[in-house]
């Protein structure tokens, strides 16, 4: 993954912007890194006889350093716009925003899922690893947050797509902003 610039407080996109802070409001610094996304599709009516190649889209990947972060202190991402829900996959969940003819979309990952959603099949020893992410009810500007739990992973990687211009089919272009985003 190649890095763009480092240590910035605040992902830039023209539709949202995104910032992770602290429980005192404090920024987080993090990298900003191309995404290794290499598909840029989108389904019209979810149909693959109807494939179009996505022209006018953006991505990024923040790279958060596991270093600069406490064990056990909780974190944030804030957005510049109001996020809402949009879906999920395994060890993934995402939100997004629309506005005209642009769409936004950003993923956060939960190592953690099927611990937390699979409590009967626990077995003694298991325990959750790496980071903790959670959806936030409600979200506004703050989607998500989460907890570094230990050192195993060096970073953390939220994946953000945008993508402009578009004219019809709405739907179908904010699945494919999520869909570049589910990287992780």
């Amino acid at each position: 993954m190649k890095i763009l610039e480092i240590n910035q407080r605040v992902l830039k996109s023209p539709l949202a912007d995104i910032e992770i802070i602290d429980e005192n409001d404090g920024n987080i610094t993090f990298d900003i890194a191309e995404s290794p996304n290499k598909s840029h599709i989108v389904y019209i009516d979810n149909n693959p006889d109807k494939i179009r190649e996505v022209e006018d889209y953006g991505e990024r990947v923040i790279r958060i350093n596991t270093a600069e972060l406490e064990v056990g202190r909780k974190y944030r991402v804030r957005a510049s716009k109001p996020l809402e829900y949009r879906d999920s996959d395994e060890n993934l969940f995402t939100y997004g925003y629309t506005e005209g003819e642009m769409t936004f979309a950003i993923s956060f990952p939960d190592p953690n899922d099927e611990y937390k959603t699979f409590v009967e099949y626990r077995k003694p020893g298991d325990k959750m690893r790496w980071f903790d992410f959670n959806a936030v009810e409600n979200p506004g500007m703050i989607p998500a947050e989460f907890c570094l739990i230990d050192r195993e992973r060096e970073f953390i990687y939220i994946a953000a797509a945008w993508i402009w211009n578009i004219h019809d089919h709405m739907d179908d272009y904010e699945s494919a902003a999520e869909v570049f985003t589910w990287i992780i």
